[in-house]
């Protein structure tokens, strides 16, 4: 079967996108990836582990400025859909379910819509919002199948109607088998979006306050404020490729997905880290009503907090004071991602969708 998959970004490639990608490959169908290179500075054409991936223009910013040149974006792309005749088109969210829609259409191509995030928690509150709403809820009503992150996004979008060919591909990963050693003194590790509503300067204040080791790698917006407020005992490692940064994650006891709750997409999130975490047996810190807090309460493998300091202050010197509370969390956390969380589980979810053979 041959499938296309878009994105808005380079895929660089985009992990969600990637596993997918590979898994149906792996089962035997020919996989495109349709990918924005906004940036301009990526191959045209490659080959990814078996993914033919495919960039196109125009450049553009990142932003609410890229809305101005997405028409352009889908224009190549739908050209480039029609010539490539897939029996599948597979949507990576919001910004590009329109291709799907159209497609389906025009050439009643099987449209699968898989969503990421709630896209119009990223927009301000107002008109412009609603309108992304209503096209959003018009989307997942029209998909011939949904994919979704979590169970979370299945209870969410029964209640706006799509009752039935939902189906829950999470952001797990495959099994980490390597096991690394703990730092010798208590270390919080970050890897991720370094962006507002992530708790990520409050931690360096408090972590300073406890003496704390924590060690923050990433990109983003407040990668400069990062930089100068980590001092002994934080460090900022700047970006980090998959490989050094897991192994951060497994050498420090304790790791947080601390989303501003304010935000519903945020509530819902079950980011990779999450996963990464579990597998390399290291407790997390989250926010109490959100559904990585519900994993974390499953597998006893962290402490949810509520969203402020005194709370996440009084959440970590429990870890600090407790190492063998620590070890038993981690522990716990690996048992449970072997369980019911790696990523095979997952294949055997697209296998069914796209009717293969078993992956």
């Amino acid at each position: 079967m041959k499938v296309v998959m878009t994105v808005s970004n380079p895929f660089k490639p985009d992990p969600r996108v990637y596993k997918e990608a590979k898994s149906l490959v792996k089962a035997g169908h020919e996989v495109y990836v349709i990918a924005w290179d906004r940036e301009g500075k990526h191959l045209e054409e490659e080959v990814v582990d078996g993914i033919k991936v495919i960039r196109l223009g125009p450049r553009a910013a990142y932003g609410a400025a890229m809305v101005l040149k997405l028409p352009l974006f889908y224009l190549n792309a739908f050209r480039l859909v029609l010539k490539l005749k897939p029996h599948v088109i597979h949507t990576h969210d919001f910004d590009t379910a329109v291709l799907g829609f159209v497609l389906k259409f025009l050439k009643g191509t099987k449209w699968i819509y898989d969503v990421h995030d709630l896209y119009e928690t990223f927009v301000p509150p107002g008109a412009i919002r609603k309108l992304v709403l209503s096209l959003d809820r018009m989307l997942l009503l029209r998909a011939d199948s949904v994919i979704v992150v979590n169970r979370g996004f299945v209870s969410l979008f029964r209640k706006w109607g799509r009752l039935g060919g939902i189906h829950v591909v999470m952001n797990s990963i495959g099994e980490i088998k390597q096991a690394f050693k703990k730092h010798r003194k208590f270390t919080v590790f970050y890897g991720g979006v370094l962006s507002p509503g992530r708790f990520i300067l409050e931690m360096t204040r408090i972590s300073r306050e406890l003496g704390i080791s924590l060690r923050i790698a990433g990109f983003g917006t407040l990668e400069d404020r990062v930089r100068e407020m980590c001092k002994r005992p934080c460090e900022f490692l700047g970006y980090l490729p998959r490989d050094k940064a897991l192994k951060e994650m497994g050498t420090a006891h304790a790791t947080f997905i601390l989303y501003d709750p304010s935000s519903e997409n945020n509530r819902l999130a079950t980011p990779n880290k999450l996963f990464e975490a579990m597998a390399l047996e290291t407790a997390l810190l989250v926010v109490d009503g959100s559904t990585a807090a519900e994993i974390v309460r499953e597998g006893r493998c962290g402490l949810p907090c509520e969203y402020d300091e005194k709370s996440v202050r009084e959440n970590l010197l429990k870890l600090m004071d407790s190492p063998k509370d620590v070890r038993k969390m981690g522990r716990s956390g690996r048992r449970l991602f072997l369980k019911r969380y790696r990523w095979r589980r997952f294949e055997g979810v697209l296998a069914q969708l796209y009717g293969g053979k078993s992956i």
